[in-house]
This record gives structure tokens, sequence and C-alpha cells, in this order.
């Protein structure tokens, strides 16, 4: 996945800049437990969440309407993690 990068920004100010949202973010949902989502979880391998559920939880984290339909090309992942 590329990394979304402003401009000519260097690696190493979008390395920075990461880490200081996720810094903020972190620390924003230990202040605030309450209003932060709950990650839903399930013990691996016992059981499964229903695509429609899994659907409602992502389109609701990423703020995706889901009136309109979402493509998702995952060539450029596999083509980028195969080990030829």
């Amino acid at each position: 996945m590329p990394l979304l990068r402003r401009g000519s920004e260097s690696l190493d100010v979008v390395r920075s800049r990461i880490i200081h949202e996720t810094e903020a973010a972190l620390l924003y949902g230990l202040q605030y437990p309450d209003r932060t989502p709950r990650i839903p979880r399930l013990e691996v391998g016992t059981s499964r969440f229903e695509p429609a559920f899994a659907a409602y939880f992502w389109g609701r984290t990423l703020g995706i309407d889901d009136t309109e339909p979402i493509a998702l090309d995952r060539s450029e992942y596999h083509r980028s993690t195969s080990h030829s």
C-alpha cells in the first residue's frame, strides 16, 4: 500500500508524521475511552464475523458511505508481497 505523501515529503517526514498522528490517537483513546470506537474481537479459529457485520464496522470506522459500491483492487498488494 503506498504511503500518503503530501507534496514532496521525504520518507523521514512521512514516518515522523505517522508516528505523531498515531501517538496523538492513542493518547486521545486513553484519555477519553468512552469517545473511541470499541473494536470487536473473537478468539482466533473459533468463529468468524459475518460479512455484513464486518462491512458495517469498517464502513463506520473509516467513514465509508455504505450506499456506494466499493471496489477493492488487491492486485497491487499481491504483487508487492509475492515472493518469486
